[in-house]
């Protein structure tokens, strides 16, 4: 099996190169000034499943991702920001027969006809004013189409798919039911090292044989950012609520998807940094897990004598909801990433996923992962 692991990652070596020699020729080709500024990440990435569930083979999947961000700050408080991204294949987002997803990065087919609307690769196009009400407190608004996953659940060491973690509850907390790429606005309130955020948006949901329901997603969070004599931590906590448009258990009316959270990270030393985050949600509507609990740690590369080194390892633990098929689930990841050049790194990832199923047969696996960026 190992031998076919690599054999199959190797295939995609094409990909390598091309991540390798286009970095610095997009990096050479830009002529950028003080008021604007263009990034883009090109990203590749094969994953292979070795499963242990009831018809599911196992099998390798890759996909590529390129992302551009175009934004205008003309003056110091004023800004505008355009976000887009075109990707190929599905990684094993759609093949992994576990209730996480194992890439939690948008990917091919969530890119097009995004959340039901008349729009394909458009993800944010938003304008933020801040005013500067002292030396200390400041205000901003932001509206447009915006992705709430900027504003709630941050987190330093366990936010983003692209450089850090895969997995989707090591990137966000599940329960949170974020909603991304829609019409919203925030208000975000900064008072010395509090912050204040409150976030408004309407979005749809698929709900089945193509069909999409319009709702409002409301949420609150509250942050506090420490600095010690260990290091700096930021501790947050939100809460969030919808419009009554999901499906009860009964299948005959509509509740809401409510639920608090927290979300922490903390530098110990210049190499060690802990994470944390703790969720729990109503379960009035259908869904699949009730709270969440995941946390891990980083360690930086200065370890071993390289800075832009990193490791990551996580662990979380759902109990299911009480009426939902799932009795609990456990995930478990870890990956090391190492800087190439100036422009570009790679990451080597490995997630065990287990879902415990109160009637039918539980499901695990291995899923072993490559990633490879270039940035310009």
């Amino acid at each position: 099996m190992t031998r076919g692991i690599f054999k199959k990652i190797l295939s995609h070596q094409l990909l390598a190169v091309l991540i390798v020699v286009i970095t610095p020729i997009c990096v050479s080709a830009l002529d950028l000034n003080e008021k604007l500024t263009i990034e883009g990440t090109l990203t590749g990435i094969y994953q292979y499943g070795n499963f242990d569930s009831e018809g599911a083979k196992d099998t390798g999947r890759g996909s590529g991702v390129l992302d551009l961000g175009v934004n205008l700050h003309p003056t110091d408080k004023d800004e505008f920001q355009i976000t887009l991204s075109y990707a190929a294949g599905g990684a094993l987002n759609t093949i992994a027969p576990f209730s996480l997803v194992p890439y939690a990065d948008d990917l091919e087919d969530d890119l097009k006809y995004i959340n039901g609307r008349n729009r394909d690769y458009l993800l944010e196009a938003w304008y933020k004013h801040t005013f500067a009400l002292s030396k200390d407190v400041s205000l901003g608004i932001t509206g447009g189409i915006i992705d709430a996953t900027a504003y709630i659940d941050d987190n330093n060491f366990a936010n983003d798919e692209v450089s850090q973690f895969m997995n989707e509850i090591f990137v966000n907390h599940r329960n949170v039911n974020l909603p991304s790429y829609d019409l919203g606005g925030v208000i975000e309130l900064g008072i010395a090292n509090f912050s204040i955020r409150g976030l408004m948006m309407n979005t749809k949901y698929e709900a089945g044989d193509e069909s999409f329901k319009d709702y409002n997603y409301y949420a609150l969070q509250i942050g506090y950012a420490l600095d010690t004599a260990l290091g700096k931590g930021n501790y947050r906590i939100y809460g969030f609520t919808t419009s009554k448009r999901f499906q009860d258990w009964d299948r005959t009316g509509e509740e809401r998807l409510q639920g608090v959270g927290i979300s922490a990270d903390q530098r110990l030393s210049s190499i060690i940094g802990v994470f944390a985050r703790l969720g729990w949600q109503n379960d009035a509507a259908v869904i699949d897990h009730e709270s969440a609990y995941s946390g891990g740690v980083n360690i930086n590369g200065k370890l071993w004598g390289r800075e832009n080194d990193e490791i990551g390892i996580g662990y979380a633990y759902l109990p299911g909801a009480d009426k939902a098929a799932i009795d609990n689930t456990n995930a478990i990841e870890a990956y090391t990433k190492f800087k190439i050049s100036d422009f570009s790194d790679v990451t080597f990832n490995i997630q065990y996923i287990n879902d415990n199923m109160k009637q039918e047969e539980d499901r695990d696996g291995f899923i072993y992962g490559i990633r490879l960026n270039a940035y310009f």
